[in-house]
């Protein structure tokens, strides 16, 4: 594991909260990437117990949206789906643990699937918006591309804790791969990168209550970004959807361009694009329904017509 520069992280400037959360990211991390296929396991039944039996962390939130989701399955079935919920979410923690030893042999742990769609979407020369969901690994897409020569930005909300904020970041650029921090500079940057034709990888589904912009997600609406729609009407810049499930011992990372039909109204336009793009996601999940998310508060923020409470 290449080293993380403690001084250039400036841990005495830091909360006490920070630096103690960073020690222990770190010390798991360091634990991760060398611990063994059994050990990950053993980690991942033991971090399933904790937040399943223990802890009850967001067990009520699951219920919630099972029930949204998925309202012709009966109790039992959504309680099914709920606890390999939480098994997935286990493994996946493990694995952003062991993802170092990954570095330089991703392709031993992934497949591919249409990825001469991507190569095809980058002739064209105005970038690629690359898209996905809080699904199956979705933090070894971009690592994996950039293992294979791909220029990959990795569009990234910035966490609460500076520390583990760039310890994530370094992890990620050691397999190649730009972040992107939302904020200020963030469409200056964005717009920059699809200009290099580069790659931009962003997560789309996550509720943003800063938005007006509402999709349907499951026959509910849920509140969504402009700003995978808004490239693609400024740059022309083409959208494609990637999706990382576990399949046995793989990860099987599979594209899908998304096209659309636009009618030259932004507004409308915008709509159109997103819905899309939710539409296709919602294809894949529900293939895989226990390798989502559900742990968010997805269906939050609530538009005029539709003000009920939901969590």
């Amino acid at each position: 594991m290449p080293e993380t520069s403690t001084s250039k992280l400036r841990l005495e400037k830091h909360k006490f909260r920070h630096r103690l959360e960073f020690a222990l990211f770190n010390s798991l991390k360091r634990w991760g990437e060398g611990a063994s296929a059994k050990r990950l396991r053993r980690g991942a039944y033991l971090l399933d117990l904790l937040l399943y039996h223990v802890l009850r962390i967001c067990r009520k939130i699951v219920s919630i949206n099972l029930e949204l989701a998925f309202p012709e399955l009966s109790a039992k079935e959504r309680g099914k789906i709920a606890r390999a919920n939480y098994r997935w979410f286990s493994r996946f923690c493990m694995d952003v643990l062991h993802m170092d030893a990954w570095q330089g042999h991703t392709s031993q742990v992934t497949h591919f699937n249409n990825l001469q769609i991507l190569d095809e979407a980058l002739t064209e020369n105005k970038g690629v918006l690359l898209v996905s969901g809080h699904f199956g690994n979705w933090e070894m897409i971009p690592s994996a591309l950039a293992e294979l020569g791909y220029p990959v930005s990795m569009y990234v909300g910035q966490q609460t804790n500076p520390l583990t904020n760039e310890l994530q970041n370094n992890a990620r650029a050691n397999f190649g791969v730009e972040t992107i921090d939302k904020g200020k500079k963030a469409t200056l940057q964005m717009g920059r990168a699809l200009a290099a034709n580069k790659i931009i990888a962003m997560l789309i589904d996550q509720n943003d209550h800063k938005s007006d912009l509402y999709v349907n997600f499951f026959a509910k609406l849920a509140s969504s970004s402009k700003g995978t729609a808004a490239f693609h009407l400024l740059r022309k810049s083409p959208v494609i959807l990637v999706t990382c499930p576990y399949v046995s011992d793989k990860f099987e990372i599979t594209f899908q361009r998304i096209y659309f039909e636009l009618s030259g109204e932004q507004e409308k336009d915008t709509h159109h694009i997103s819905q899309n793009i939710t539409a296709e996601l919602e294809k894949v999940i529900r293939q895989y329904p226990e390798q989502y998310f559900w742990m968010h508060r997805r269906w939050r923020a609530r538009p005029p017509e539709d003000s009920e409470k939901i969590y």
